[in-house]
C-alpha cells in the first residue's frame, strides 16, 4: 500500500528504463521559525520537491541567490531581518537568473517590493492567503521558466503578457476524456481514483495521461499539474 504523501500527491510516471527526475531544489529565504515550519510541512507532502535549506539573514540570503543549483528560491517578503528589496537589487545585479528563479510570498498584492521585484524579473509573486497546492503549482511553474503574478485585485495573474504563451494552443488539441482525466489530475488523483471516476479502466487512464502529456508538450504528471492550475483547468466552471 502506497504511504500517505504518495496518495495525496502522486510522483510522476517513470518511463520504462528511465530514471524518475531528480526533485526539485527549493530554499527558503525567511527569518519566521514558525513560517518556515509551515512552509516546510507543506513541501515535504510532494515528493518531487525538495527544501534543501533556508537562510535567516541577508548574507546567508545573498549566497542563496547566487547558488546555481538551487530551482527556486521562496522569499518571504514580510522578512524583518533581511532588506527583501535590497536583497533583489543585489541579486539581478549579479544574475538575471537568480531573479528569474525567486518566487515572493507577499500579504501584499500591490507592494513596492513587489512592483521591484516584478520589473526586474522576479520569478513570481504568490499572495500568503493562497492555499498551499496554487503555491506548489507556482513553485513548478517558476522552476520550468513561466512568471507568476498577481491582478490588481488581488486574483492570480495569468495573462500572455505575464507568462511563456506556450499550452493555449495545444489545450485545445485535448480531447474531451483528456481534459476530464487533466482536471482530476490537477486534484492529485491516482491513476485508479481517476478511473473509477471516470469508469474506465487504469490501463485507459495510463493511455489519455501519456496522450495529453505529449500534445501539451509535458514530461511528466507534476508539469500537467502546474500546468493545469496555471491555465485555470482546475475552476468549477472549466469545460470538460
Amino acid at each position: 500500500m502506497a504511504d500517505s504523501r504518495s496518495d495525496r500527491n502522486p510522483a510522476p510516471d517513470t518511463v520504462a528504463g528511465k530514471a524518475r527526475p531528480e526533485p526539485l531544489r527549493i530554499f527558503l529565504i525567511d527569518d519566521s521559525s514558525l513560517v518556515r515550519a509551515g512552509l516546510s510541512h507543506v513541501l515535504r507532502e510532494y515528493p518531487d520537491l525538495t527544501l534543501v535549506g533556508s537562510a535567516r539573514d541577508g548574507p546567508a540570503a545573498l549566497e542563496a541567490t547566487l547558488d546555481s543549483s538551487l530551482d527556486v528560491l521562496l522569499v518571504n517578503t514580510a522578512c524583518r531581518s533581511i532588506d527583501v528589496l535590497d536583497l533583489v537589487h543585489r541579486a539581478g545585479h549579479y544574475s538575471g537568473a537568480a531573479v528569474s528563479r525567486m518566487l515572493l510570498v507577499t500579504n501584499e498584492a500591490n507592494g513596492v517590493i513587489h512592483a521591484e521585484a516584478d520589473k526586474l524579473g522576479a520569478g513570481g509573486v504568490v499572495l500568503a492567503w493562497e492555499e498551499p497546492e496554487f503555491l506548489v503549482a507556482a513553485i513548478r511553474l517558476v522552476s520550468g521558466g513561466y512568471r507568476i503574478g498577481v491582478s490588481d485585485q488581488g486574483e492570480p495573474d495569468r495573462s500572455p503578457a505575464r507568462r511563456q504563451p506556450a499550452h493555449h494552443t495545444a489545450l485545445d488539441l485535448l480531447t474531451l476524456r483528456e481534459r476530464q482525466v487533466l482536471k482530476l489530475l490537477a486534484r492529485g488523483m491516482r491513476n485508479a481514483e481517476i478511473a473509477e471516476e471516470l469508469v474506465v479502466s487504469e490501463s485507459t487512464v495510463k493511455t489519455h495521461v501519456q496522450n495529453l502529456l505529449v500534445k501539451l508538450g509535458l514530461r511528466n504528471r507534476a508539469s500537467a499539474v502546474a500546468v493545469a492550475y496555471e491555465l485555470g483547468v482546475t475552476r468549477a466552471d472549466w469545460a470538460g
